[in-house]
């Protein structure tokens, strides 16, 4: 046979193997154990979207989902570890707004760019910040809260979060943008000690994750005066929208969902999309959702990576315009 004929029959040959056993390997995934890295410490409200999202992918798939605690970093150090796994959908990551959107509207030197090392793969839930005040406090609106800031001029209201860059001070930079008000930032170390500081009257008010204070607010420990989505929460159903009470286009939540490192397969993405939509559809997997405070809200790979990227430039320019900065590791 001409030499030319025989490379020719070699490479087709090497290429309808090549497909068949990308065909089977794409057709058997997964074939061994997977790990769903949650970056943050255990028992927290991410960890538990985490230990769902491990549950629906191993009922669906028939094989072992490892969930892996990676805390350090403000998460930095889990999410690396998928980042640099290989793109074959067996390492996977449970983040969300704040893991990988306001650390790159707020912080110089991160050693990922968050948006270029990840796949989207789909949304999970989300949950809300809310406007608290102490008990007895004179404050029972936004209205109130706006006239009680003006009045104080230039020192405003005092409010705290739970560290500079977070969820809850940008969800106020945002508040103080939207109603021109004047706010004095006090940031703290969680939320433990920012609540109790709302509770015993050291603070003027706060936003806060509503996770952490919803029984709070049904103990009648603190009051909780806005919900910050566009939609009253179902955990909080007699607290209006921040919309309801005036201050338009106030839609803020926290969300959390599923990501593999960057490249990872388009066949793959879509199987895993369906997977966790499908899953999530299941009224245990709402109820558990429910429970944590969260609001389900599944979605497929190209919504949730829209939404990511709408995210990270409205929070860039609330982060700019309020001079939000920090370094990395600082």
């Amino acid at each position: 046979m001409h030499r030319r004929t025989v490379l020719k029959a070699m490479a087709a040959g090497i290429a309808v193997a090549t497909a068949g056993v990308s065909r089977a390997a794409d057709g058997a995934f997964p074939a061994k154990p997977m790990r769903l890295i949650v970056p943050y410490p255990p028992g927290g409200v991410t960890d538990v979207a985490g230990r769902l999202a491990g549950e629906i992918l191993s009922r669906k798939f028939g094989q072992p989902v490892v969930v892996e605690n990676r805390p350090g970093a403000n998460g930095m150090i889990g999410s690396q570890q998928v980042a640099t796994a290989p793109a074959d959908g067996y390492t996977l990551l449970l983040n969300g707004l704040g893991g990988m959107v306001l650390p790159m509207a707020t912080v110089t030197g991160l050693p990922l760019d968050m948006s270029r090392a990840f796949t989207p793969i789909g949304q999970m839930a989300e949950f809300i910040n809310v406007l608290i005040v102490r008990a007895d406090s004179p404050v029972r609106s936004v209205d109130d809260l706006i006239a009680a800031a003006r009045a104080r001029n230039k020192d405003g209201l005092n409010y705290g979060s739970n560290g500079v860059g977070t969820s809850v001070h940008l969800t106020t930079a945002f508040f103080a943008q939207r109603t021109g008000t004047n706010l004095l930032h006090v940031p703290y170390k969680g939320s433990g000690e920012m609540l109790v500081d709302v509770v015993n009257g050291n603070l003027d008010f706060s936003f806060s994750n509503l996770p952490p204070v919803m029984g709070l607010v049904r103990k009648g420990a603190i009051r909780a005066i806005a919900v910050t989505s566009s939609y009253r929460s179902k955990q909080l159903p007699d607290v209006p929208t921040m919309a309801e009470q005036g201050v338009a286009d106030f839609d803020v939540t926290s969300w959390l969902g599923l990501y593999g490192p960057a490249g990872l397969p388009a066949g793959l993405v879509s199987k895993l999309s369906a997977a966790l939509q499908e899953g999530m559809a299941q009224p245990q997997a709402v109820e558990t959702l429910s429970a944590a405070g969260f609001e389900p809200r599944p979605s497929g790979a190209d919504a949730f990576a829209e939404l990511n990227r709408a995210e990270l430039a409205r929070w860039k320019q609330v982060a700019t315009r309020a001079n939000i900065s920090l370094k990395f590791g600082a």
